[in-house]
């Protein structure tokens, strides 16, 4: 028998310009797979980066101490990126920031977004769930197709947070539509027109806060808002921190849930056994939500340089090199999940990675099991039927998966 073909680093090189260039494929698994083939640790001359898509190196390196941040890297080779709000709020972020920096921002940030904190919210989570679904079930009645993105995806988690931070929710759809403009140039790869939409939506982002938090310092709340501006009155954050700070914690709150949701309901209608398992034994909850947020990683990659030679596998990584930790790869590495592609919702493998690990790990992703744990046996306990009524549109931020339509069908 002829010996089996072997994939090509021409092969790798060619999915990695697949998944990274605009519009992102519809399905990037295979690219996954292809790239996970030719060398988990994969390094692209012609690109001039590194690749990583195995579940174990990913981890282990996102883990090394003294990485740098690659959005970072990405936004300063801009000389211009001091003349657009975007960027220069993208720079004080928490995401981006390094060392002594990143520590000093993440530990403020971790002593007003406490888990107490957020388990506090349970009861707020459960209220405003209820109001959401009341409403659906309205809009659902007689058949009619519902939009699940626009109805609950968006301003469900977003009014959860909004009311964490102190914020009015009524406009939760647009503070939503400005973090996705905004975040349109996180990932350092984007048209010049997404450049325009993300400063528009920087300065308009920043004039309301700017107004929210005079507001708290003439009268502190009990909320996390009025927190962040106390440690900025004894001089633990300066303006453009504070200001950066508060629109990446409304951001990082919503974020996670609006993907989970909206992933979590067509990977349910696209696996029915799974849902009526879940239907049958809400026991499962806890795994099921994990599953699904393992199934699609609302981040597909995430990027560092090192700041010294970095051995990853049996692979030495030259300092100063430029590292994408593939998330989405990492998620359905076979090496560490049997049928990786298959959702199971009982699933007990490795902890998934859809929030990252190490340094940069996601804030808002306790924030996004405690809304999921609520709201899934919620939904499907409201609807016996939930059913796909047309194909759904997929969000176009660069290195973000998701949908931004999920037209379905409800029924009691």
């Amino acid at each position: 028998m002829p010996a089996e073909a072997t994939l090509t680093p021409q092969q790798a090189d060619d999915a990695l310009i697949a998944l990274f260039t605009p519009p992102q494929p519809a399905d990037p698994f295979p690219y996954y797979e292809t790239l996970q083939e030719v060398n988990r640790v994969h390094h692209s001359a012609a690109l001039g980066l590194w690749a990583i898509s195995g579940y174990d190196e990913a981890t282990a390196f996102l883990r090394t101490p003294d990485l740098n941040s690659g959005p970072r890297a990405a936004t300063v080779l801009r000389e211009d990126w001091p003349d657009h709000p975007s960027l220069r709020m993208y720079l004080h972020a928490m995401v981006t920031l390094e060392g002594a920096d990143h520590a000093r921002i993440r530990g403020m940030a971790s002593r007003v977004f406490t888990p107490g904190k957020i388990r506090k919210q349970e009861p707020a989570v459960q209220r405003l769930m209820r109001e959401f679904l009341d409403d659906i079930v309205e809009q659902a009645e007689g058949g009619e197709p519902v939009d699940l993105v626009d109805l609950l995806a968006v301003p469900f988690p977003v009014a959860v947070i909004s009311e964490m931070l102190g914020l009015p929710h009524g406009d939760g759809k647009r503070f939503h539509e400005l973090a996705e403009d905004w975040s349109r140039v996180w990932s350092g790869l984007y048209p010049e027109e997404d450049l325009v939409r993300a400063d528009a939506a920087a300065e308009e982002l920043s004039g309301y806060f700017i107004e929210t938090i005079d507001a708290r310092r003439a009268e502190p709340r009990d909320d996390l808002l009025s927190s962040l501006v106390q440690e900025a009155a004894v001089g633990r954050l300066d303006e453009d921190e504070l200001m950066a700070l508060t629109t990446f914690l409304f951001t990082a709150g919503f974020a996670a849930t609006t993907n989970l949701i909206a992933t979590g309901v067509m990977a349910l209608t696209e696996h029915p056994g799974e849902l009526k398992r879940w239907r049958e034994d809400k026991s499962i909850t806890k795994p099921a939500v994990e599953e699904l947020l393992r199934h699609t990683a609302h981040t597909a990659a995430t990027s560092r340089i090192t700041t010294k030679p970095t051995v990853v596998g049996d692979t030495e990584i030259p300092e100063g090199a430029h590292v994408l930790a593939l998330l989405g790869a990492a998620n359905r590495d076979p090496e560490k999940y049997p049928d990786p592609h298959r959702l199971d919702l009982t699933r007990d493998d490795a902890p998934h990675l859809s929030f990252s690990v190490g340094a940069h790990y996601c804030m808002g992703g306790n924030l996004a099991r405690i809304e999921g744990a609520e709201l899934f046996p919620a939904l499907i306990d409201t609807f016996s039927e939930i059913e796909m009524a047309g194909t759904p549109e997929r969000r176009d931020v660069m290195g973000l998966t998701g949908y931004s339509t999920l037209p379905v069908i409800l029924r009691r």
